[in-house]
């Protein structure tokens, strides 16, 4: 596999913008128009439609001069990024959400680790907006369950694991000779735990030797649903974090998991942070949100249980 440095002078970038749902097309026009809107504007633009030719029909008045692939049926965000990915034509590509505005200096953000040869991909920020009122019981700590940028996450550059889907940048070839992401993982019909970047990343490192960065001047603004700011939602997607997490467990080389472990172990400082900053229901959130993680964890973990 080629590790090329992705620094030098006329590489080629390009981004996929992935939508499954017609109610979106605001927030996906405000998407694409922010990559034109880049100090360093990307080569080619693939919008990835999870659905019928219907919505693509949609998309394609959305979107016009802006080419649009349609998977024909919804087959899950791990699917529709690859597809992308295999669209393109470029030396880097890049994901980018339906639902999320790219800062100008997004993508120039993105390009600056990736001249050290040894980076396989990089992301950054995600800033949360909120759509509703945020709830007094979410915490910052999981505030990844919404897809954003939680505490506990670097502040300055840094190499870590895996970058995360919504904001990175990836090398193509490495990305297509390992297959993309596993269809298996991540958002897809009625799942809602995520995983596809850490399982991607593990086996990339693992393969080539390489490394990911995280580069926080790389900011995307990520509108957060009023619908995803309920007990339930967090609940579920808490719950569904654990059961991924136990499956990758089961493949990834020890180790894998320090991320996951050092997040646990500052628990306890977080729910006592909490507290002592007069927010009991922040605390509450923090305790809840474990609970759920590790009874997904539990869930398939058992031998009778695993799927």
């Amino acid at each position: 596999m080629s590790t090329s440095d992705a620094g030098a002078t006329g590489v080629t970038v390009g981004v996929v913008v992935c939508t499954h749902a017609a109610e979106r097309r605001e927030q996906l026009q405000a998407a694409v128009r922010s990559l034109a809107e880049q100090t360093r504007v990307p080569d080619d633009v693939v919008v990835v439609v999870d659905g019928d030719e219907t919505l693509a029909e949609l998309v394609r008045a959305a979107v016009p001069g802006t080419r649009v692939l349609c998977l024909g049926h919804n087959q899950g965000v791990s699917v529709a990024r690859t597809r992308g990915a295999a669209a393109l034509g470029t030396d880097l590509v890049v994901f980018l959400d339906d639902d999320a505005v790219a800062d100008p200096g997004w993508l120039a953000g993105l390009l600056v680790p990736m001249s050290d040869p040894q980076v396989l991909g990089s992301s950054g920020r995600s800033a949360a907006v909120f759509g509703g009122a945020r709830p007094s019981w979410l915490p910052e700590e999981f505030l990844w369950v919404l897809g954003c940028s939680y505490r506990g996450m670097p502040t300055a550059p840094a190499r870590v694991r895996n970058f995360y889907g919504g904001c990175a940048l990836v090398r193509r070839d490495v990305f297509l000779d390992l297959g993309g992401f596993d269809p298996a993982v991540g958002h897809h019909g009625d799942a809602v735990g995520g995983g596809e970047e850490a399982d991607f990343c593990l086996r990339a490192a693992r393969e080539t030797g390489g490394e990911f960065a995280f580069e926080p001047a790389a900011l995307i603004q990520h509108h957060v649903p009023a619908s995803r700011l309920t007990w339930r939602y967090f609940l579920t997607r808490c719950h569904g974090e654990g059961r991924m997490k136990a499956r990758m467990a089961r493949r990834a080389p020890k180790g894998a998991l320090g991320p996951e472990r050092a997040f646990a172990l500052a628990a306890p400082v977080a729910v006592l942070r909490a507290i002592g900053r007069g927010r009991p229901a922040q605390a509450l959130g923090i305790v809840v949100g474990c609970v759920a993680v590790l009874t997904g964890l539990a869930r398939d973990s058992l031998p009778g249980q695993r799927r």
